[in-house]
């Protein structure tokens, strides 16, 4: 790949001491190809006639202006970028960079990239301090939410250094006049407006703390600025999801409790609208937090080229309180890794490994690693609408009810072809309570299976104790699902389409007839049967489902020419034995 041109901006106020080294380090570069962009921001000392020094190397020049600001001088360098230019880089001029920092930064430039971020090293005056480190592999951040969330951690600098931005970020008078923390004032457009933020482990960066730098000067006034930064940000965000809101205030919390230790004396008189402004923060946090906790189960074997889109269907939810626990089934592909990438860009995510167990297995285990007051299964090689949880858990709550179930279509992998059912869906809810939840069940099953299974559900918690899925079992919701259902006293079904359900894979347990499918699938209703005649329930429904199952299993033991077997033969007889 052929070089890119890099415009480095470095605005300059009065650093005589500090600009050489600076200027140095940019020359010194080991990637050649830059400009450098030097603006005098009004000068009362030789900073003007030290960097005039430089201009002798063709690819310095020297803008002259009277005082603007930090944001002024900034906002100057960037209308003088040469239009080839693709990329940009901010250096303060009391810091310096280290040699390969351009070329560190643009070993990663890539057609979808569209910031690039280092690391730091700390200096008091020559001095280098002790530096955090941060053990970790290059990251890749796509979404506007894997970012807020990062700076909300402080693993992404609010500074905009050591950076290399696409040039089209920076429109014109990108940062605001007149305001100090113009870093931070400017971290909404930068998280929303960039498409893949890569940071980097490396220290490419020299940052020098001065004593009478304008963060660690006395506090004067100015420092209230990170007032209205925070309602810029409120007013840039108000349309964004809770999550999204969250992760803002989390940001804000940083900020405000950094700068109420570093910058207010206790005796200041504005000492008391830092901690209002605080617990304000804090108290809009604790109401997001305080919400219930949906737990997501996803249970994995094998499914690396479906995995993907069931977990973005899960991150794109409406309703952002939930955790998702990926329990991988001792898959032998690539699941594992996909996994691993969702955990990195949101804490919500949370990974599990175990031995091969089965379906069954690895469900009861996310069951007992789940936190959330109410819990939804959701199979890896299906997806969710984006408003799934938000209508299951809205209607539930709004019904006061045990259980939300709402409907599903298809997808056939096979035909590549997507399936609808009832094509008249009003999203109306029905109410159903007592003995009328199994009839109902009965029902259904008879209709489309909806209630059968234990994906398309939200439960309350507390019905799925000492129930666990049947350990050895293939028909594990037709064992599991009707017991739950036999715990709640209120169920509320929407008349809503919330689910993708993928069929069609060749190899999989629904795709296969063995004895054992033939043998579970009529246990787990005669084990109903029997339960729900000792309750005095209606099994007319229920017996006509049991029918329909034996024809089924018969039907397809006599396509594999198996009339001769012991199978057969029991089926057969328990058929018989019917009305």
């Amino acid at each position: 790949m052929n070089q890119e041109l890099v415009s480095i901006i470095v605005p300059i106020y009065n650093v005589e001491n500090y600009l050489r080294q600076c200027l140095d380090s940019i020359q010194n570069q080991t990637y050649k190809k830059f400009e450098c962009i030097m603006i005098n921001d009004g000068s009362t000392d030789s900073s003007q006639q030290i960097a005039e020094e430089y201009l002798s190397d063709s690819r310095f020049k020297l803008i002259n202006q009277s005082n603007k600001g930090l944001s002024g001088a900034r906002n100057t360098g960037i209308s003088h970028i040469k239009e080839e230019s693709t990329f940009v880089a901010f250096v303060d001029s009391d810091d310096c960079i280290y040699p390969d920092f351009l070329e560190t930064l643009t070993e990663h430039i890539e057609d979808e990239v569209d910031i690039i971020e280092g690391m730091i090293e700390y200096y008091f005056d020559e001095i280098k301090m002790d530096n955090i480190s941060h053990n970790f592999e290059k990251q890749i951040l796509t979404t506007q939410n894997e970012k807020l969330r990062k700076f909300a951690l402080n693993e992404l600098r609010v500074s905009v250094f050591p950076k290399l931005f696409r040039k089209n970020l920076l429109t014109e008078d990108f940062f605001p006049k007149g305001w100090i923390f113009e870093d931070l004032a400017v971290v909404p457009e930068l998280v929303s407006n960039s498409g893949k933020w890569i940071k980097l482990s490396k220290v490419i960066y020299g940052y020098r703390i001065r004593p009478n730098s304008i963060t660690t000067k006395e506090f004067s006034e100015e420092k209230l600025d990170v007032f209205k930064i925070f309602r810029k940000y409120d007013l840039f965000f108000k349309d964004a999801s809770e999550r999204t809101k969250y992760l803002v205030e989390k940001i804000k919390y940083l900020h405000i409790n950094y700068h109420d230790i570093e910058f207010v004396p206790e005796d200041n008189q504005y000492k008391s609208l830092y901690k209002q402004e605080k617990e304000k923060i804090l108290s809009q946090i604790e109401e997001y937090e305080k919400r219930e906790l949906i737990s997501i189960i996803v249970p994995i074997y094998n499914v690396e080229n479906y995995l993907r889109q069931c977990l973005d269907s899960i991150l794109n939810q409406t309703y952002q309180n939930f955790e998702c626990l990926l329990i991988n089934d001792g898959s032998p592909d690539n699941s594992a890794d996909i996994c691993r990438e969702y955990v990195e860009k949101d804490s919500r995510f949370k990974y599990f490994e175990k031995e091969n167990g089965g379906l069954s297995d690895a469900r009861n285990y996310g069951i007992r690693q789940s936190k959330g007051s109410y819990l939804t299964f959701v199979d890896s090689d299906d997806w969710l609408e984006n408003d799934a949880l938000q209508q299951l858990y809205d209607a539930l709550k709004k019904e006061n009810a045990d259980i939300s179930i709402g409907r599903y279509n298809c997808y056939d992998e096979s035909r590549c072809q997507y399936l609808f059912y009832d094509s008249n869906p009003d999203d109306s809810l029905e109410v159903i309570e007592g003995k009328e939840i199994i009839n109902r069940e009965g029902l259904e099953e008879m209709r489309n299976g909806n209630w059968t299974v234990a994906y398309l559900k939200l439960f309350k918690r507390e019905l799925l104790e000492n129930l666990p899925f049947p350990l050895g079992k293939i028909a594990e919701d037709t064992y599991w699902t009707w017991k739950v259902l036999l715990k709640a006293s209120r169920v509320v079904y929407l008349n809503s389409y919330i689910y993708w359900y993928r069929v069609g894979l060749t190899g999989t347990l629904s795709d296969i007839w063995s004895e054992k499918r033939m043998y579970d699938e009529i246990e787990a209703r005669e084990e109903k049967l029997a339960i729900l005649s000792s309750l005095n329930y209606d099994l007319t429904n229920h017996i006509l489902i049991y029918k329909n199952r034996l024809q089924r299993v018969i039907a397809k033991l006599e396509e594999q020419n198996m009339q001769f077997t012991e199978i057969y033969r029991r089926m057969m007889e328990k058929l018989s034995l019917l009305p």
